[in-house]
């Protein structure tokens, strides 16, 4: 039935090249339901943990890749990445990426709509929900130019 099934290293290949395709797949899939209306969205970042141990941040194949952060939800440092996700309020991703820990939030989520920017303009007049590390004038600024509106709780100061 399958005359050639590829290896290891050759399905990795084939997965990778074919992550532009995955993504439509999942978009268009995710635009067929109901949630994908949705005029409110929730974007936060959480630690994608690779490993504990000071020798296996040297011998993992991440480690060009992978770094040391801070995730003040747990309170403690972590050798890894960072997942970000923009979902809708029922849990359906809009949007995601994964980053270094160290990667801002703030510009990761503007990474992330500009590079889909049909996403933004089927859906005019977006709230997005926030935590407290999406902040900053020029921020919001981008935001607004969007026609996106940010609601985050109040900072200190």
């Amino acid at each position: 039935m399958f005359p050639y099934l590829p290896g290891q290293s050759g399905y990795g290949k084939r997965l990778r090249k074919a992550s532009g395709l995955v993504v439509a797949v999942i978009r268009m899939l995710a635009a067929d339901t109901s949630l994908w209306s949705d005029d409110v969205w929730v974007v936060d970042s959480t630690p994608v943990e690779c490993g504990r141990s000071r020798e296996t941040a040297r011998r993992n194949d991440l480690a060009g890749w992978a770094e040391y952060g801070y995730c003040a939800s747990h309170s403690r440092y972590f050798w890894g990445l960072r997942l970000h996700l923009l979902c809708t309020l029922g849990g359906l991703p809009v949007l995601f990426a994964l980053t270094g820990a160290k990667a801002d939030e703030r510009h990761t989520l503007i990474a992330m709509l500009d590079t889909a920017p049909e996403v933004v303009a089927a859906h005019p007049g977006q709230s997005i929900i926030a935590d407290r590390q999406y902040y900053g004038r020029i921020f919001e600024h981008v935001l607004t130019e969007r026609d996106l509106t940010l609601l985050r709780p109040a900072r200190r100061g």
